[in-house]
């Protein structure tokens, strides 16, 4: 299976295009969340579909800087993963929204809320032979959620999932400056950048996992 993954597009529609032509054809479209920059339902829903014409199997959580009603738009569309299991061929997808508690200002959910989100949507999966999670936030502590100042902003939860349950891929977005590749045990994770510079991440899960961080270009 050959999936595309996009974060942080900043509602930024000619970026995604750039990057649909850049990926090529694919199985699977994941929009990581901050598909809008504080933008609306509708917005979120017309990058949805644009990516749709692409690819017709879209799944998608939401960003901090998105919303709940966001969020209430993308399960409408029946697309989201946000404490959702879905099976595509022999893969297992869950996910989780938004952002650990930060300003209270943005799209934020409680670590509780966080692993919940992430148990809940595995537990719908039926005996996948991978395990990919999409996660808004990095986790904590690794080499994907450092902010420029050096500190660790990640998600404690969205850790103790992966190191509890060792999915064999997870693919996140948020922090813009740590984009990259770490493990957790058994786990690959990846950051795969802003979409809005063009940066996204290309997962082949055959008998083994491969992960691609590629870059599309910015707009002259």
């Amino acid at each position: 299976m050959r999936i595309v993954c996009i974060t942080d597009l900043h509602g930024d529609p000619k970026a995604l295009d750039r990057i649909l032509a850049h990926a090529g054809p694919t199985d699977v479209v994941l929009l990581g969340g901050d598909i809008t920059n504080f933008g609306t339902p509708n917005a979120a829903e017309f990058l949805v579909q644009q990516a749709q014409q692409h690819c017709p199997t879209v799944l998608t959580v939401a960003g901090n800087c998105d919303s709940q009603a966001i969020d209430e738009r993308l399960a409408s569309l029946g697309v989201s993963l946000f404490g959702r299991g879905v099976m595509h061929q022999q893969v297992g997808f869950c996910g989780v929204s938004a952002m650990p508690p930060w300003t209270g200002t943005m799209y934020e959910l409680s670590e509780d809320e966080i692993g919940r989100a992430l148990w809940v949507g595995r537990q719908q999966l039926t005996q996948p032979r991978w395990e990919v999670v999409l996660s808004h936030p990095p986790p904590r502590d690794t080499l994907l959620d450092r902010t420029r100042g050096g500190q660790h902003v990640g998600s404690r939860a969205v850790r103790q999932f992966i190191e509890q349950a060792q999915p064999a891929l997870l693919l996140c977005g948020h922090i813009h400056e740590s984009r990259g590749v770490d493990r957790l045990g058994a786990s690959i994770l990846v950051n795969c950048g802003p979409a809005f510079a063009g940066q996204y991440a290309v997962a082949e899960l055959d008998s083994q996992v491969h992960v691609d961080l590629r870059e599309a270009g910015s707009a002259e």
